[in-house]
């Protein structure tokens, strides 16, 4: 991703290799709430698997994000445990969306 004014909303779809489809939403937005996202900014990386099933319904399968008390840091038990976080340890979107690039990579075919 290209080094932009923020903010930055991204919509785009990929699939894996069997086939499936995935929604990637990228939203990164300077925030003026010091006490939610100390850092500045508001990141929010997910990739999303479409149509599990029948109905249509869809899966978390990565997601990335920051806000207190957790500061940037991934969900890592998706699908099954949307409360399981481990930090990331650094305070900076560009190395949390190197992160979610890396996910993203393991899953998927495309960029």
């Amino acid at each position: 991703m290209e080094l932009r004014v923020l903010p930055i909303h991204r919509v785009s779809i990929c699939s894996d290799e069997q086939g499936n489809q995935y929604r990637m939403e990228i939203s990164i937005e300077n925030s003026d709430d010091s006490k939610k996202y100390p850092e500045g900014v508001k990141a929010v990386f997910k990739l999303i698997r479409l149509d599990i099933n029948e109905e249509g319904r869809t899966e978390l399968a990565v997601l990335i994000d920051n806000h207190t008390p957790y500061g940037f840091h991934h969900h890592d038990k998706l699908p099954s445990d949307h409360d399981s976080r481990k930090s990331l340890h650094f305070d900076s979107w560009q190395e949390a969306w190197d992160v979610f690039q890396k996910k993203c990579q393991e899953i998927l075919r495309c960029h």
